[in-house]
């Protein structure tokens, strides 16, 4: 029971867009409005020379589902983190709610073995691209507990960078796996709750030490 109250506590810290009944209904009506009012971008998105790191969606016979999906949750993740860069992230637990619906998500549409595509690549399933998306946003809770200041310029440079490191784990894993292959969605996945945990340690011990202190006075 404490650690339920600890953890609604921590949730409710969160500013208020950034809490998972406000991110989770945004983001899935991003991706429904997106899937079912647009169509794919022309050129490279819908031909042979598809960008690899928007591509897939198989499971469903159709890839506008798998685009609109990843690009909703990547817009909701980033301006999530432009809110959360001018409030309060202090640690993981807050987050639970969030990884708990992304966990149930990647479950329900998990898709087990080798799912080619019209192209014969190997095309993923959203199960897959969820768990990368929720490992992402690992990172993301990771950097602003390490760099959150206020200011527009490092705000923009912070994000970039963010993104950047996610893209270049994709296709950095890419010479070693074949794309959404379930070996290169576990390199891309661990690669970023690793860097994740290496940006992290010192800021959890502090803030740690400062819940005993708290605790102890």
């Amino acid at each position: 029971m404490k650690l339920l109250q600890r953890l609604w506590r921590s949730h409710q810290e969160l500013p208020r867009f950034v809490r998972v009944q406000w991110v989770a209904p945004l983001t899935l009506a991003l991706a429904i409005v997106g899937g079912g009012f647009f169509e794919l971008p022309p050129g490279p998105l819908c031909d042979e020379g598809m960008v690899l790191f928007m591509e897939g969606g198989c499971d469903y016979g159709v890839s506008n589902i798998f685009f609109f999906s990843k690009l909703g949750l990547l817009v909701a993740l980033n301006v999530a983190f432009v809110v959360a860069w001018f409030g309060s992230i202090r640690g993981f637990l807050g987050f639970v709610p969030h990884f708990s619906v992304a966990l149930w998500l990647a479950v329900l549409n998990w898709s087990g073995g080798r799912c080619d595509s019209y192209y014969s690549n190997p095309n993923g399933s959203i199960g897959q691209m969820i768990l990368e998306v929720a490992a992402f946003a690992v990172l993301g809770i990771a950097v602003l507990m390490r760099w959150q200041r206020g200011g527009a310029r490092p705000l923009v440079l912070t994000l970039l960078g963010w993104n950047f490191v996610h893209v270049s784990y994709f296709y950095l894993g890419l010479a070693l796996f074949p794309h959404w292959t379930w070996l290169h969605t576990a390199l891309v996945t661990l690669s970023l709750i690793a860097t994740a945990g290496l940006v992290t340690p010192d800021r959890l011990l502090k803030h740690g030490r400062l819940l005993e202190r708290g605790r102890d006075a």
